[in-house]
């Protein structure tokens, strides 16, 4: 699945399903937020999502505002390094 700064679907990591973000319809492309999974990517990229809010590189969660990653639904792995990181609670980002 490609990356989307504006996703259809959700990875969820810790129960290995794949979720509808919003309605798909047919012959739309299933996208996820990489940086949902990922907290600091070893090979980062220019997104080219052409979504309104693009954010451009995309390099990992770790490298994200938190107002920005509060806009996503995030595995707990994700959640649990921006705790430990920056001393932010859980409850600060969307909850799988």
């Amino acid at each position: 699945m490609n990356h989307s700064c504006e996703p259809t679907a959700i990875v969820d990591v810790t129960h290995w399903e794949v979720r509808a973000a919003v309605p798909i319809k047919k012959g739309t492309p299933l996208t996820f937020f990489y940086p949902s999974t990922e907290w600091d990517m070893a090979q980062p990229f220019k997104c080219g999502c052409g979504a309104k809010e693009c954010l451009g590189t995309i390099s990992g969660a770790k490298h994200i505002p938190r107002p920005i990653l509060r806009k996503y639904v995030l595995n707990q792995h994700i959640k649990q390094f921006l705790y430990d990181s920056k001393g932010t609670h859980r409850n600060d980002v969307r909850a799988m």
